[in-house]
């Protein structure tokens, strides 16, 4: 029997550094191979919105997947960005979903936030479901955002038109956190019956990074995106306080995109500027090796939605100190994978790394756990089992 035919959206590029865009990947190939028929349709667009909007060159734009995937069943029809702002995306984005429709047969049309806004009267029109695989970092802190150079009233009618028309208007919502699934209820107002619970998988490979009993825990590693909320910040402030208190023996690798020399300087401003090294991001073997390298990671995100990298680390067998935030509680389990301090508390965190510095045995078999429990509970398989029982109840 001949699965369904599935278009996803996504609004960046689909280069290989990004952790959005290896859910999007992950989620496309695995859809594929339980036998649905997948056309990707990712914005060429940088993950900023500077003007005039940068081009992304072509490792971001990641050709290379084309035929990779191909072999999966999935096809990439890449979607250029409007060139003034990334709200102004979601035009393009329905021109091109309207190009496949004037075709073939669609049954299912699946997006991640903005890029959808003009496609739900297009869609119930041409009879094509509607749903989202809703992994926005935080909906409250997206329903907050003003426009700094437009008026608050015009702000609020642009918040309208990009988050709640299409909520309401997708007859599914894949929620891939409990945390992301009330706040669709409390900030969207999105029916409960209409929302699934998909939890996001983690590539196998990372569960054959050896990870041998070390004498000392000395090498941290973060990766994500360097911004503030991120928590990049606060993990330098708590490092700074710990070699401040004598507690040295460390060096961390931060890597991933975004404010490098901000993070840099951050680093001189709280004297551990030689024990910090902030590189770019990282390809999915260079991410391997970075946490094959590594002993313990530390990701003091402020909001997440699922958190993807957390469970990626773990299932390299680091346990993860972060902060108890959004959906971190329900991929890293305090006490037995890694150590949660309470949000904004950089000197909880600081007390959490030490720890785990002071610990090598224990933190090690942290890290064991947390292998075991990403195994059992987070597997592209059963993401993609759960996104077509879903598309079929709906």
């Amino acid at each position: 029997m001949r699965g369904p035919r599935i278009l996803i959206t996504y609004p960046f590029a689909l280069g290989r550094a990004s952790g959005g865009a290896r859910m999007t990947r992950e989620i496309a190939r695995h859809l594929g191979r339980a036998g649905a028929r997948v056309t990707l349709l990712p914005v060429s667009a940088p993950l900023d919105n500077r003007f005039p909007r940068r081009a992304v060159d072509d490792e971001a734009q990641a050709f290379d997947l084309d035929a990779e995937l191909a072999r999966d069943g999935v096809t990439i029809e890449r979607v250029a960005p409007h060139p003034l702002h990334r709200f102004l995306d979601a035009r393009n984005v329905r021109r091109a979903v309207r190009r496949i429709l004037d075709r073939e047969r669609v049954d299912v049309v699946l997006s991640y936030f903005i890029e959808s806004a003009f496609l739900p009267a297009l869609l119930r029109e041409r009879g094509v479901t509607f749903g989202f695989i809703s992994t926005w970092q935080s909906y409250e802190k997206a329903l907050t955002f003003t426009m700094t150079r437009l008026p608050r009233f015009l702000s609020r009618r642009i918040r309208e038109r990009l988050l709640h028309v299409p909520h309401r208007a997708a007859a599914i919502l894949f929620a891939t956190s409990g945390f992301t699934r009330g706040e669709l209820i409390d900030e969207l107002g999105v029916d409960p019956a209409r929302i699934e619970l998909c939890h996001l998988g983690v590539d196998p490979r990372f569960f054959d990074i050896p990870r041998p009993r070390p004498d000392a825990i000395t090498r941290l590693v973060f990766f994500g995106r360097i911004i503030e909320e991120k928590g990049v910040g606060d993990l330098i402030q708590a490092l700074g306080k710990l070699a401040r208190a004598g507690c040295d023996a460390f060096t961390l690798r931060i890597r991933g995109q975004g404010e490098l020399a901000w993070a840099e300087g951050l680093a001189r401003e709280h004297g551990i500027a030689d024990r910090v090294e902030v590189a770019g991001p990282a390809g999915d073997d260079e991410l391997r090796e970075e946490l094959g390298n590594a002993q313990l990671a530390i990701m003091p995100s402020h909001f997440e939605a699922f958190g993807l990298a957390f469970a990626e680390a773990q299932a390299a067998g680091l346990p993860v100190v972060a902060y108890q935030a959004g959906s971190v509680p329900e991929v890293v389990e305090d006490g037995v994978t890694g150590w949660l301090a309470p949000l904004h508390d950089v000197d909880g965190l600081a007390a959490r790394i030490a720890g785990a510095l002071r610990d090598p045995a224990g933190t090690h078999a942290a890290g064991l756990a947390a292998r075991d429990r990403v195994r059992r509970l987070f597997t592209w398989e059963n993401t993609a089992a759960t996104l077509l029982a879903g598309i079929e109840r709906s």
